[in-house]
Formats: C-alpha cells, structure tokens, sequence
C-alpha cells in the first residue's frame, strides 16, 4: 500500500495516511480514493501549521480519522475528521469542501469548528462552541463522535502544553464531553476519554492508582483468569451458547478513586465481565442461577433489558463477592452489545425500548436548544451561556426513565413526581392531569417515580393547573408550561386561582381563607410589601410566592417578631440563604445537615419550613401521606450571599458538616490536619480517632467549602477515602 500512496510534505505525514488506509480497508474502492483525495488536500492547507510538539499539523486530524475507522464509521465522517480544522485554521472554505467533497461533509465540518468573537470572553466563546455542537449534533449524532475523537487524540498528547492547559482542558472534557457522550450511548470511546482526563487532571493521583495496578497486575491477572473459567464452566453447565470477556474496569476504578467513592485497595479487588448470550432468556437463566449461588440481594441487581439506562445501554448487571473480590457480571445479547458500543449513531441496529430511551434523552436536550439562540450571523452568546449552564445541570443530574402505558421512554431527574411525568409526556396532559397510576397503583401528581416504573396519567379535561403545583415540580419543563398557562390568564383569574391555592394550602392546617384575621392580612401584606389581598393573590398564581410558605408564614410556631428574634450579629440569616423564603421562619433538619450548595427540599411543619437534603430518608414517609407538604428550594445566589461566602474574615455563613476518613489517624496526621484546614478557613470542632477510622466535626462556608477541604485532605494523607456523614 506504501507505494501506491501519493508523498505528502513530511515523512510523518506519509506515516499517518499509510496507517489511516490500512484502517479504512471496509470501505469500497472509491471511497478510499475519495479518503487519499482528503488527506492531500487537508496537507495542502495546513502546510504551514505545526503542533505544540513541533510535528506538522496535519498529522492529527489523520490520526483522529483512524480512531474513527476503528469504529468502521462511512466515508464522509471519516473525511470531515480529516478537515475538521481547516475552515477553523486556514484559508479553506466551507464552500470548497462541499464542492470537493459534498453537503454532507460540510455539514459535519462545520459543526465541530469554533465559534470565536473578539467582543466576546473566553467563557461566551466556549459556551457558543459547546452550543454549536449540541445543535449540530441533534441534527447529526456523527458530529459529537468527530469532535470525541478529536479529544481522545488531543488528551492523548497533551504533555506538549502547560500544565494549566492540561487541567483545564481535562476539566472542560469531563464536565461537558464525557457525560454528553455517555448520553448518547458512546461508551466505548467516553471510557478511553476519561482516564485520560484522570491523567491530566492529577498526575499525582493517577500516577499513585497506576502503580497500585501495577503492583498488583499479576495477582489481578490471575484472579480474572479463575474467575473467567468459572464463568466459562457455568455456561457449559446451564447449555448456554455465549462467551465470556474480561472487561478491562480501570476506567470505572480511576473514576471511583478521583470521585472519593472507594478506599485504594478495595477498588483493587474489583473484577467485570461481560457474558454475550444468543437471547434474553438465556440471560435471564444465568443470572437466575449467579443469583441464587451467590444469594445477591436486589440492591445488587439491575435489569436494564427491560429498562434501558439513560443512553439506551441495554444489560442485566450483576455483582457478588467472591473470596473478598467483588464481581461484577454484565449479561446482554449481541445486538445489545453492539448498541452500548455506538449509542445513537448505530441507533438503526438498536432495539426499539432502547431507541426509544435515546429519543428521550433528545428530546429534552432539544428542550433546552432555542433554535434561534444561535443564528449564524449574529449569534447570541449571552443567550448562550444560559443555556449551556443548563445543559451543564441536566448533563451531571442523576436521571430515571419512565414508561408509558403505551412503552414509550420519558426522561426525568432523580426526585421527579408523576406531575413533571405528565408535563414530559406534553402541556395538554400536564395541564388537566387529575392524578397518577404508578405501577397500577393510585397516587398522587406530587408522588415521587422512581427508575423504571410504568407511570399512567388521570385527566379531566375540565381541570386546570394549580399554582401550588409549582412548590413540587423538579423539572423546567413543568414550571415552565405552568407559568406560561397562568400568564395569560386575566387579572381577575389570577387573583381567583391564587385566592383558591391558598385555601387548599390552609387545609394542611385545618383551616380555610374565613379563619384569617385581619391581623393576619395585614401581617401577609406588609410581609410582602403590597397594597392588598389582591396582589397577593396574582403572586400565588405568578409563581413568586408559595402558597405553602404563607401558610408557613401563618401558622408556623414562635413566627410573630421573628426579625426581634434573630440578633443582628452579622450572620446571614437562614431566611437569608433561601430563594423567596425572606420573613419565614427556616430551620435545617439534623437528620441530614445540609449545607449551603446542597440540592434541597423544604418540609412544611408546625415549626416552620425546614431544609432538607433532597435526598433524605426522613422525607420518604411524609412524601407517602402527603407529598405536597414537601416543596422544592433554592439557594440564593446573589452578591450579597457569594460576598459573606467568600468573607475569610467573618466565615458569615458557616454549617457543621462531619467527615470520615477510612484511617485512624495518628497525633501527628491530626495535627496536619488541622493545619490544612485551618488553611481553607475550614474550622475543626473535634477530631475522634476510633479502631480503624476518624471522625472530624468541621464548619464550612458552602458544599464547595466542604469539597475543598476533602481534596486538601485526601492529597496531604496520601489518598485514603474520605466521606461525607449526613448523619452520626
């Protein structure tokens, strides 16, 4: 092949193409030419161009064209991979590459080059970018898989740049790149990906865990060969035809050590393997058979066959402890597997539940894309910014799926009700949904779903949006469509439907709108700074106020001379801290200690509204009798609370938080401790050393606090894991 290859302008250059063309050999003849035709061309352009490393330039696109070809991906995503720089880099047009090389190749070009403006910041110009792609991506999933293949090769020769370039950039990937891919089923080339932004993130943590694989690679080696023959063994037994694969999990052990979720050499002991069967019930026969040997109790069980994970991933998943090594067995079929690996790009070959789970997650990414948010001509990057920060909350929330009766899949965060359920489904459900079937069970709107449940809708087309709905939806969605009925109703029924909300609101009490005072009006309305009943009333119904925080307001014990009751002594205030929550009385629940930066809940009690991690326990039972006593909550995030944040003087804002490090520290390591604690103006209360593990009570600013001091924590100490205790 060597000698047939045309010379390009650099022995590197040859070296790439000669490789890139043995990889493309799945590709016809044509096709091929059309390939040596690109590589010429993108040489010719990017002549004058070398990277960090001192190589010609061109040589990377090439290299990111063969990771593709690895994929055995079509002619025009291979070609657009080896342009994709040149309209971003050199004189080339998007007219002359869809001359020489067609609409389609263009099309994918131009969604992975940057949009850049010399008005616009560092941060506009990203999120514009990080804009562009999504949008081109939702029109053509072959963008996101170009622009991935670029970052594997980027990250894979990062040592060129500085160290804060190698950081930033590992971050960036892991923050937006990642998550997106995995979204779109693209695990295969997400995993490679993110060890190699482990690797630029912290050289000193990767490097500590590498050596520990190392170390024990032998030991490991064996373990998994034992473990394969087994499994090997159990097939033949059970007449399964299949086969069983060591998966390599160090992609899942580096991410579980970066994140602090697992002490160094209990990670060591993690096996995986994947058991390719011809069919479901086969599938369902071995893991009948693991479960009973190994008495795997259900929190250890996941049935993805049935409920595809978000990105259409579509396995029953397994793990047991065998001889103190924890195992982990991934049973699926080939049609299956071939899904995992290519996500939405190879959503044809994908089962019709699974393709339906990647259609939801589409849907709600086209959600948050405003088409026009980005006109080519004249883009918006203020616009853009909002929405990537979106994308950025919907990309790391932990999702759920569930069904309709009809199959279909809907998307949602953890800690959704039935009610947002309804607003996925679409307004003309949510707007006149009555109440809820959760698995044939009756429920309320404001029940919280959980994974994989079949969820029903009861409506009636003569009922209408409540404005205390809005204290209990998770999703934009939702609030959006119920702000959007209510704005354009009539004054006058804004004040009728805010009136009946809070009567509803009242009869958690026991009361109703005729037992209110006077007094109490008046107390309502100086609260809130407003003329009358009546504009109270259209704050209900617009959303700026709860009806279940006057209610709290109201009846909460010890609620009259509150301001009297707090000593100015400059502290923020809890009152302070919540978004519209000024004048009622806040108190944080001790069951779980949130903190400033939590994602929280407010329970509405006769003690006022207290502030819940959104993830409690103690919430589980009041949610079951009444769901609508627990409402959704916000930090405020304003100048005047990220000011007392950032005070290293005063510490305005400070919360007790509790750790716990998987060593038993030594008077000395305690001593470090403090010290760098004290460092981050992180205070410590105590430190209680026990048998194997240590206590330490600290008061923090904000969960960013908190995380910091963790981190100092884990690179001072030598990388032992540290938890966070929500409850002693």
């Amino acid at each position: 092949m060597s000698q047939t290859l045309p010379k390009l302008s650099h022995h590197l250059v040859d070296e790439a193409q000669y490789n890139l063309l043995r990889s493309v050999g799945y590709l016809c003849a044509a096709e091929r030419r059309d390939i040596i035709d690109a590589c010429a061309f993108g040489d010719v352009a990017h002549i004058k161009d070398r990277r960090k490393s001192g190589e010609p330039y061109i040589t990377h696109p090439i290299a990111v064209a063969e990771i593709l070809a690895g994929f055995r991906l079509d002619r025009d995503t291979i070609i657009a991979a080896i342009l994709h720089d040149t309209v971003e880099d050199t004189e080339v047009s998007d007219e002359q590459i869809e001359q020489r090389y067609g609409k389609v190749v263009a099309r994918l070009v131009d969604g992975v080059t940057k949009l850049k403006s010399s008005t616009h910041n560092k941060q506009q110009n990203k999120a514009a970018t990080f804009h562009k792609i999504l949008t081109a991506t939702l029109n053509d999933p072959r963008v996101l898989i170009i622009k991935l293949a670029d970052r594997l090769h980027n990250m894979s020769t990062l040592d060129a740049v500085r160290p804060e370039k190698q950081r930033a950039t590992a971050q960036e990937t892991l923050d937006f790149y990642v998550p997106f891919a995995r979204l779109m089923g693209l695990n295969d080339i997400a995993d490679y990906i993110e060890v190699l932004c482990y690797r630029n993130l912290n050289s000193d943590m990767y490097n500590k865990l590498s050596d520990k694989l190392l170390q024990h690679g032998l030991g490991r080696n064996f373990q998994r060969e034992a473990i394969h023959r087994y499994l090997t063994i159990v097939l033949n037994n059970l007449g399964l035809g299949g086969h069983v694969k060591v998966l390599d999990n160090r992609v899942a052990i580096y991410r579980q050590f970066f994140r602090n979720r697992g002490e160094i050499n209990t990670l060591l002991r993690h096996y995986a393997f994947e058991i390719v069967l011809d069919n479901i019930e086969a599938c369902d026969k071995l893991a009948y058979y693991l479960i009973k040997k190994y008495q795997i109790d259900d929190s250890h069980i996941e049935d993805n066959i049935r409920r595809p994970l978000p990105g259409g991933n579509q396995s029953l998943t397994l793990i047991y402890e065998r001889d103190n090594d924890f195992v982990k067995v991934t049973i699926l079929t080939k049609q299956m597997q071939n899904a995992a690996r290519l996500g939405v790009i190879g959503a044809e070959h994908a089962s019709d539940v699974s393709q339906s789970v990647i259609q939801a997650s589409l849907r709600n990414m086209k959600d948050l894309v405003d088409e026009d948010t980005l006109d080519e001509n004249s883009p918006d990057f203020t616009a853009a910014v909002s929405t990537i920060n979106e994308l950025m909350d919907y990309l790391h929330s932990s999702k759920i799926i569930c069904y309709s009766p009809q199959g279909r899949a809907y998307e949602l965060p953890q800690g959704a009700t039935a009610l947002d359920f309804a607003y996925a489904v679409g307004p003309m459900v949510g707007n006149v949904a009555v109440g809820a079937n959760i698995e044939g069970k009756k429920a309320k709107l404001g029940t919280v779903v959980k994974n994989g449940q079949l969820v029903e809708i009861e409506v009636n087309s003569h009922s209408e949006p409540k404005a205390e709905w809005l204290g209990f939806v998770v999703t934009n969605k939702a609030r959006e469509e119920i702000l959007r009925w209510f704005k354009d109703l009539s004054a006058a029924d804004k004040q009728h439907h805010g009136q009946q909300a809070l009567d509803r609101a009242l009869k958690t009490y026991q009361k109703n709108l005729d037992d209110l005072t006077d007094n109490d009006w008046q107390n309502l309305i100086e609260w809130r700074g407003l003329p009358e009943k009546s504009a109270l009333f259209e704050q209900i119904s617009s959303g700026t106020l709860l009806p279940q925080l006057v209610v709290s307001r109201l009846f909460s014990d010890e609620v009259s001379n509150l301001q009297a009751q707090r000593p100015h002594n400059g502290m923020v205030q809890p009152q302070q801290l919540i978004a519209n929550a000024t004048g009622v009385e806040i108190d944080f629940a001790n069951c779980c200690h949130p903190i400033y930066g939590d994602p929280i809940v407010g329970h509405l009690s006769r003690h006022g509204l207290v502030v819940h991690r959104h993830k409690c326990f103690s919430l589980d039972d009041i949610r079951k009798d009444n769901p609508y006593q627990v409402i959704q909550l916000r930090w405020r995030s304003d100048k005047a609370i990220k000011q007392s944040e950032e005070d290293e003087q005063n510490g305005k804002i400070r919360f007790p938080a509790y750790l716990k490090l998987s060593i038993a520290l030594s008077d000395e390591q305690i001593s470090e401790v403090i010290y760098h604690l004290r460092q981050l103006n992180i205070g410590v209360e105590t430190v209680d050393v026990r048998s194997s593990d240590t206590i330490v009570h600290v008061i923090v600013r904000s969960r960013d606090h908190l995380a910091q001091g963790i981190r100092e924590l884990r690179s001072s100490l030598g990388f032992p894991n540290i938890v966070r205790l929500y409850q002693l």
